[in-house]
C-alpha cells in the first residue's frame, strides 16, 4: 500500500503540527479556504494563516506540501487526517470511498473536541470513594433538593475550618425567573454556551457566600453533586480548594485539567 496522503486544516504552524507531519511523512495536502466554506468559528480565528503561506513554510521545512485538490486524489489512495471537525466534513464530502485513518493527536480546539463530554472518572488522576466527608455530602445533597431548576438540581457544600457553607444553583434576579419569562438555556444542548444563562451555579454561590463574610477559602473541602463546569472549575481552583468531591457529571473542555494543575484532589463519590 502506498504511503498515505496527509490531509489537514492548518490554521497556524506550531511544533504539534511539525511532529504530526513528521510522524506520517507522506505528501501533505493543506485544506484551502474554499473547502471550508463560510465557517464562522474558523473565520474568527485571528491567528489563522493563509493556506498558501502554510504550504510555503512546510516546503521550506523540507516537506512535500501543496494545497488540497480533492479531484486530484484517486478514491483508492489512503489518507490520514487529524481527528477533528474539518477532517470529518472533508471525508464525508470528498473522500467517502478512500481508506481513511484519523490521528487523535491534539492540534487545536475544534468544535467536536470543545463540546466533547469527558467523564473525569475515566481519566487518570481521579480517585473514587464511598463515604468521604459524610456530613459535607449530606449538606450538599440537601441543598440540591432545594433547587427549583427544572433541568438540573445541583447542590454544593464547602467546609472551611469548622464552618460549612451550602448553596444550590438558582436563577437571578429571582429563582422563578425562567418560569415567568423563559429560560435562554433551553435554546442550546447541554455543555454548549454555558455562559448564556440566568442562573448562578452552586459552586460560584459557595465562594460568593464565603467572600461576603470575609472568609479565606484556601484549603477548603468542597462536595458538589455535579462536576463543575469550566468557569466554576476555574473559580474553585483560583479559590484554593484543596479537595473536590463530586457524585455525577462530566468535565467539559479543561475543567479537570485546571483543577489538577492547581493541585486540587478530585474524588468521585460512588
Amino acid at each position: 500500500m502506498s504511503t498515505p496522503i496527509v490531509v489537514a486544516y492548518v490554521p497556524v504552524l506550531h511544533d504539534g503540527y511539525r511532529r504530526f507531519f513528521e510522524a506520517h511523512r507522506g505528501p501533505i495536502r493543506v485544506v484551502d479556504d474554499d473547502l471550508i466554506g463560510d465557517d464562522r468559528p474558523l473565520a474568527k480565528d485571528i491567528r489563522r494563516l493563509a493556506p498558501t503561506l502554510v504550504v510555503d513554510a512546510l516546503v521550506s521545512w523540507g516537506f512535500d506540501a501543496a494545497l488540497l485538490d480533492p479531484a486530484a486524489i484517486d478514491e483508492h489512495e489512503p489518507l490520514v487526517l487529524p481527528a477533528e471537525d474539518v477532517s470529518y466534513r472533508l471525508v464525508e464530502q470528498h473522500f467517502a470511498r478512500n481508506p481513511v485513518t484519523y490521528d487523535t493527536v491534539f492540534l487545536r480546539w475544534d468544535k467536536t473536541r470543545t463540546a466533547q463530554l469527558l467523564r473525569p472518572a475515566d481519566r487518570p488522576g481521579v480517585t473514587s470513594a464511598t463515604e468521604p466527608e459524610a456530613a459535607l455530602r449530606l449538606a450538599g445533597e440537601h441543598a440540591a433538593a432545594l433547587s427549583v431548576d427544572w433541568w438540573r438540581r445541583v447542590g454544593a457544600a464547602m467546609r472551611v475550618g469548622e464552618q460549612v457553607y451550602v448553596a444550590t444553583n438558582r436563577h437571578l434576579p429571582h429563582e422563578w425567573s425562567p418560569y415567568l419569562v423563559g429560560d435562554p438555556r433551553a435554546n442550546f444542548f447541554k455543555g454548549v454556551h454555558l455562559e448564556l444563562s440566568t442562573a448562578v451555579h452552586a459552586e460560584a454561590q459557595l465562594v460568593a457566600n464565603a467572600a461576603r463574610e470575609g472568609v479565606a477559602t484556601a484549603g477548603a473541602v468542597v462536595y458538589v453533586t455535579d462536576f463543575p463546569c469550566p468557569p466554576c472549575a476555574k473559580l474553585l481552583a483560583g479559590a484554593g480548594i484543596a479537595t473536590l468531591y463530586y457524585r455525577d457529571g462530566y468535565a467539559v473542555v479543561d475543567g479537570q485539567d485546571v483543577l489538577e494543575a492547581a493541585g486540587v484532589e478530585i474524588v468521585r463519590v460512588s
